[in-house]
C-alpha cells in the first residue's frame, strides 16, 4: 500500500498476478471519502477528491504512529485538506463528518479503513476469504510506525506473515528469477535499486548470488517524491494567473487541487514532449478560464532543488554501501517518478551507467511482497531462496546504574541483519528497566528515539545475598521490530554431598565485587549475537571487562561454568548447582493494547455493516429509478405500448412520473423497506404488462414446437399401419392404439389453443401460457415415445440336440480348447484382473 495507490498481488499455481479491482483496475487510489451514511474507497474516493476534498482522506500512512507537534505532520498538513488535529496525548486525530455528525479517527484507522477495501477486493478476485498477508513498508519506518501498521491490519483482519521493507521486496522480485547470478562460494552481483515514488525516495545496493539475497546498505529521503514534482508545477502556475489573471489558485482549496491535478497531468505529458505543455481551466474562480504552458526545460530548471537532494542520497548509498560506481553490475529504477527524464539522467550520471528499467515501475513491491508471502506460506512450495535484511538505525539499550559505571550498551549496530537476537547478562537484586532507543535521534526520520522501556519483575538477590545474576534476550524479529523476548534469573544451589577432589571443584560465578558489597554498579557482562536457530539462554557466554575476575572458564558436562585452578586456588569448593528461573516483562510500548484493539476492530466491523447496509439502500433506491425510466419508455410508444389498457397504460405512466418526483424529493434518503415498498406497488400494474408481452413473444415458437412433435409422433404411428417398414413391426397394437389416443387428445388441445390465442387480444390476460404449452408437449414426447421407442425383442440362438454328442478329440484339438487357467484370487479371496487397471493421480 502507497501513500498514491496500492496493489494486490496473489500467489497462485501459475505464479504472482496482481489482481484486478472492480473497475477491472489493477491500480487501487489509496484514497477514502467519508459522506453522510457511507465510506468510498479506491476509485470511487479518488473521483471525489475535488467534490469533497475536506472528507477525502490520502497520505495517511505518512501519520501513522507520530505526535501531532511532529514536523512531518505539519509538512503534511500543507499538502492535504482534509482537517488533522490533536488528539489524546498529543497523537494524531483526522476529523471527518461521518454519519451526520463531526468524528475523529485514528491513522491508524484511516489506514486499517483502506486495509479492509483491499480485503475486500482480494476476497472477490479469490472466493474465498483471503487472511494472510505480507505488507510493503518504507525502509526508513521506525519501530513506532511498524507497530502501528500492524496494528492498522489487524484492525481490518489481515494476518501479517511480514512488514517486509519495500528495497527488499524489490530487490526480491529481481533476484528470484535470475537464472545467471554467481555461486554461492563466488564474489556477489551488486546491483543498485532507485525508487522514486509519490511522497519518498528510497535506494539500496544488493548483494545477489544464487539463492541469496543481501542487503548492502540503504538510503533515503522521505520527504522527497513526485508531489514535490506537482508543487512546482503548481506554484509556478498560481503566480502565472496571479499576475496574469489577478486570481489566486490557493484561495479555495477546491482551486487548489483542480489546479495540482492539471499539473500532475502535464508533468507526465513532458517527460515524452519537449513542445510546452498548455496548462488551462475553464470557469476556474468567479468563472474565469486561465491558461498558461511550461515546457520541459522550464520544469527541469524549477526541479533544480530537488534533483540535488536526490543526487546527494544517491552520492549518500555509494558511501554507506562502500562500493564504487563501477563495482555495480547494473543500476534498476522503479517508481513512477524516475519516468521523469531529469531524474533518469541523474542516475545514469552518479552511478556512471545507464538505468534499466526492466522491472515494472509500479508493481514490482506487490510482487516482492506476494514471493515473500509465498516462501512463508505452508501452502506452497517456492524454490529456496534466502533474504538478508538489515537494519538502517542503530538501536541503544540503556538501564539506571551507579556513578562511575556505563549503563548503556549498542545491542544492534547500523545494518544489523535482520532478525536478530542478542543475549545480555545483569547482576541485580531488584527489578530491572531497561529502555530501548535508537542511537542517533538526529539520523531517523521521526520525532521520538525512544522505542520503548522494558520492566523486569521478580528479582531477588542469591541466598547470600549476593547480587543474582540475570540473563536478557533481546531481539529485533522479521519485521524490523525491537523487543524483549525473554528475561531469567540464574539460581545457584548447593549440593550437601558434593565431591571435593581438584579436577571436580566447581562454583558459580561470582558477582563482581562491588555487587558482592551490595552495590548495584554493574554493567551487561556478556552481550552475544545469537544466529538463528537461538542458542539456550543459558548457554556459553564470553565475559566482558566486568566479570574479568571469574577467571577463564569451561563448560562441564552438566552445564554448570567451571573455574580453572590456578597455584594459589583453594583446593576444594562444594559442587553448585545452576537453576534457570523465568522472569515476567512488563513492557511499555507504543501502539494499541488489547483492549483498545478490541474496540478499534469492533468499530471497524461497525463501519462495514453500515456500508453493506447503505449498499443495500442504494441499490434498491437505483431499482425504483431504474424501474420508472424502463417502464416509461416502454408504455410510451414503446413496445408494451399495445399490450396494455389504455386508461391503466395511462395510470401507470402517472404512478411512474410520481414515482420519479417522490425520488428526487421526499424519497432522496429513506430506508430500504421504503424503497422495497414503493418498487412492489410499481410492479403490482407494470409486470402483468410486461408478461403479457413477453408471452405474446414466445408463444408462436412454442405452438411451433408442439406441432412439431404431433407430426413426429403421427409420421411414427402412421409407418405402424402402413406397415412401410418393420421398424416398429414389434409393438403391439393395443399399445399403438394408445399411443394414437394420446396424439389425438394432444392434437385437439392443439387447435382448442390456436383457436382461443386467435381471438385474444393484445392487452389481455392469456388463459393458457407457454409454460402449460411446453408442459403438453413434455407430456406428448414422454408418454408416446416411451412407446414407439420399446426395443425389438432379442432374437434366441436355436438350442443344440443332446442326442448328438461330440466326437473324440484329438491331443492337438485339447490342446487348442483346453480351457484358460483360472484368475489368481488375492488374499482376501476377491478375483484380481490380470489386465492392468487405469492410475490416478491424487493431488
Amino acid at each position: 500500500m502507497g501513500n498514491f495507490s496500492s496493489y494486490i498481488g496473489v500467489a497462485r499455481a501459475g505464479g504472482v498476478e496482481i489482481i484486478a479491482n472492480e473497475y477491472s483496475d489493477r491500480l487501487t487510489p489509496t484514497s477514502i471519502t467519508f459522506n453522510k451514511s457511507t465510506r468510498s474507497m479506491g476509485q470511487s474516493s479518488k473521483a471525489m477528491e475535488v467534490t469533497h476534498a475536506k472528507n477525502t482522506i490520502c497520505n495517511f500512512k505518512r501519520l501513522l504512529g507520530r505526535k501531532y507537534q511532529d514536523s512531518y505532520v505539519q509538512q503534511e498538513k500543507e499538502f492535504n485538506a482534509y482537517a488533522i488535529v490533536e488528539g489524546p496525548g498529543g497523537s494524531v486525530n483526522i476529523e471527518v463528518d461521518y454519519l451526520n455528525e463531526r468524528k475523529r479517527l485514528t491513522p491508524e484507522q484511516i489506514t486499517a479503513i483502506m486495509f479492509t477495501k483491499l480485503k475486500q477486493i482480494a476476497d472477490t478476485e479469490l472466493k474465498t476469504k483471503a487472511v494472510d498477508c505480507v505488507i510493503g513498508v518504507p525502509c526508513f519506518f521506525t519501530d513506532t510506525e511498524r507497530r502501528a501498521m500492524l496494528d492498522a491490519a489487524q484492525i481490518a483482519g489481515w494476518n501479517c506473515l511480514r512488514l517486509l521493507n519495500e528495497t527488499t521486496a524489490v530487490a526480491l522480485c529481481y533476484g528470484i528469477y535470475k537464472a545467471d547470478l554467481p555461486e554461492q562460494n563466488e564474489k556477489p552481483r551488486l546491483v543498485a535499486f532507485v525508487d522514486v515514488g509519490y511522497t519518498s525516495l528510497q535506494a539500496s545496493v544488493v548483494a545477489f548470488n544464487k539463492g541469496k539475497l543481501k542487503m548492502v546498505a540503504t538510503a533515503c529521503d522521505p520527504s522527497l517524491g513526485g508531489r514535490d514534482f506537482d508543487r512546482l508545477i503548481t506554484d509556478a502556475m498560481r503566480d502565472d494567473y496571479q499576475k496574469r489573471y489577478k486570481v489566486d489558485a490557493y484561495s479555495t482549496g477546491k482551486a487548489k487541487l483542480r489546479l495540482r491535478a492539471e499539473c500532475e497531468k502535464a508533468k507526465k505529458l513532458m517527460a515524452s514532449n519537449v513542445q510546452p505543455i498548455p496548462i488551462g481551466l475553464e470557469c476556474f474562480i468567479n468563472e474565469i478560464d486561465v491558461n498558461g504552458k511550461m515546457s520541459r526545460a522550464d520544469f527541469e530548471e524549477l526541479a533544480k532543488p530537488i534533483l540535488d537532494r536526490i543526487r546527494i542520497t544517491l552520492e549518500n548509498l555509494l558511501k554507506e554501501a562502500k562500493v564504487t560506481p563501477e563495482e555495480l553490475e547494473s543500476v534498476e529504477i522503479v517508481g513512477g517518478s524516475t519516468r521523469i527524464p531529469a531524474v533518469k539522467q541523474l542516475v545514469q550520471d552518479v552511478f556512471h551507467k545507464a538505468p534499466m528499467t526492466t522491472m515494472n515501475a509500479d508493481e514490482s513491491v506487490a510482487r516482492g511482497c506476494t514471493l515473500m508471502c509465498a516462501i512463508l506460506s505452508p501452502t506452497f512450495k517456492v524454490k529456496e531462496f534466502k533474504i538478508e535484511d538489515c537494519q538502517p538505525y542503530p538501536i541503544t539499550l540503556s538501564w539506571q546504574g551507579g556513578v562511575n559505571e556505563d549503563n548503556e550498551v549498542e545491542v544492534f549496530s547500523r545494518w544489523n541483519p535482520i532478525p536478530s537476537t542478542k543475549m545480555l547478562s545483569f547482576y541485580k537484586r531488584e527489578p530491572l528497566t531497561v529502555e530501548a532507543r535508537y542511537s542517533y535521534p538526529n539520523d531517523i526520520p521521526f520525532s521520538e528515539s525512544r522505542i520503548g522501556q522494558y520492566t523486569i519483575e521478580q528479582i531477588q538477590p542469591q541466598p547470600d545475598g549476593t547480587p543474582s545474576k540475570i540473563k536478557v534476550k533481546v531481539r529485533l524479529n522479521r519485521n524490523g521490530i525491537f523487543d524483549v523476548t525473554q528475561a531469567s534469573l540464574i539460581e545457584t544451589i548447593e549440593e550437601p554431598n558434593a565431591p571435593t577432589g581438584p579436577e571436580e571443584a566447581m562454583e558459580a560465578t561470582p558477582a563482581p565485587e562491588g555487587a558482592q558489597n551490595g552495590l548495584d554498579q554493574n554493567p551487561p557482562t556478556t552481550q552475544e549475537p545469537m544466529d538463528e536457530p537461538v542458542e539456550p539462554a543459558n548457554g556459553p557466554t564470553t565475559p566482558a571487562s566486568g566479570d574479568a575476575q571469574t577467571g577463564e572458564k569451561e563448560k562441564a558436562e552438566d552445564g554448570t561454568e567451571i573455574k580453572s585452578q590456578s597455584a594459589n586456588t583453594t583446593p576444594a569448593v562444594p559442587k553448585k548447582k545452576k537453576k534457570e528461573i523465568d522472569l515476567p516483562i512488563t513492557p511499555r510500548v507504543p501502539g494499541a493494547n488489547k483492549k483498545e484493539l478490541e474496540r478499534l476492530i469492533e468499530h471497524e466491523h461497525e463501519m462495514i455493516s453500515q456500508d453493506k447496509k447503505e449498499k443495500e439502500r442504494s441499490d434498491s433506491k437505483n431499482a425504483v429509478e431504474e424501474y420508472v425510466y424502463d417502464m416509461r419508455g416502454k408504455l410510451d410508444g414503446g413496445q408494451l405500448e399495445k399490450y396494455a389498457d389504455d386508461n391503466i397504460r395511462q395510470k401507470l405512466l402517472e404512478n411512474l412520473q410520481k414515482a420519479e418526483d417522490w425520488l428526487y424529493d421526499e424519497g432522496m434518503d429513506q430506508e430500504k423497506s421504503v424503497y422495497v415498498e414503493r418498487l412492489k406497488s410499481l410492479k403490482d400494474v407494470g409486470e402483468p404488462i410486461r408478461n403479457r408481452y413477453n408471452e405474446a413473444e414466445n408463444r408462436q415458437n412454442y405452438m411451433q414446437d408442439l406441432m412439431k412433435s404431433i407430426q413426429r409422433i403421427d409420421e411414427a404411428i402412421q409407418t405402424y399401419y402402413t406397415k412401410s417398414s418393420d421398424k416398429y413391426s414389434h409393438i403391439d397394437q393395443s399399445d399403438i392404439e394408445k399411443a394414437n389416443k394420446i396424439l389425438t387428445e394432444k392434437q385437439s388441445w392443439y387447435d382448442q389453443t390456436a383457436n382461443q390465442f386467435a381471438a385474444l387480444k393484445k392487452h389481455e390476460n392469456p388463459t393458457i401460457l407457454c409454460s402449460q404449452i411446453k408442459q403438453n408437449r413434455d407430456t406428448l414426447e414422454r408418454e408416446c415415445w416411451a412407446i414407439l421407442n420399446k426395443p425389438k425383442p432379442k432374437v434366441e440362438p436355436p438350442k443344440e440336440d443332446p442326442s448328438k454328442q461330440q466326437a473324440p478329440q484329438t491331443n492337438n484339438q485339447q490342446e487348442q480348447q483346453a480351457p484358460n487357467p483360472p484368475p489368481s484370487t488375492s488374499s482376501s479371496g476377491n478375483q484380481q484382473s490380470t489386465e492392468q487397471q487405469p492410475s490416478m493421480e491424487v493431488d
